[in-house]
């Protein structure tokens, strides 16, 4: 993930369990057409393989992590309500 005047630092580090890519919609069409991106920087963020924010634009840093907190508590509840099915 490129870093905004270093806003970002350490959200790597802060979220292990989250991948964090970045592509440059000028090189790679492919990906940017399959994501729909059009506008750079463009911030998506995903829970269980769904869109759950987009942003467009640059992002605070205390909005991009809102949102990577909500996506993981999603992603997390989706994995207890699995293991909730397994053991009925």
């Amino acid at each position: 993930m490129r870093n905004t005047a270093g806003k970002n630092d350490g959200l790597e580090d802060k979220y292990p369990d989250v991948e964090f890519r970045e592509v440059d919609i000028q090189t790679d069409l492919e990906t940017s057409e399959e994501y729909g991106v059009r506008k750079t920087p463009t911030t998506l963020v995903y829970a269980n393989g769904k869109q759950t924010a987009e942003f467009i634009g640059i992002v605070e840093r205390n909005d991009l992590e809102s949102a990577i907190e909500r996506a993981t508590e999603q992603s997390s509840g989706l994995a207890q309500r699995l293991v909730d099915v397994v053991r009925k």
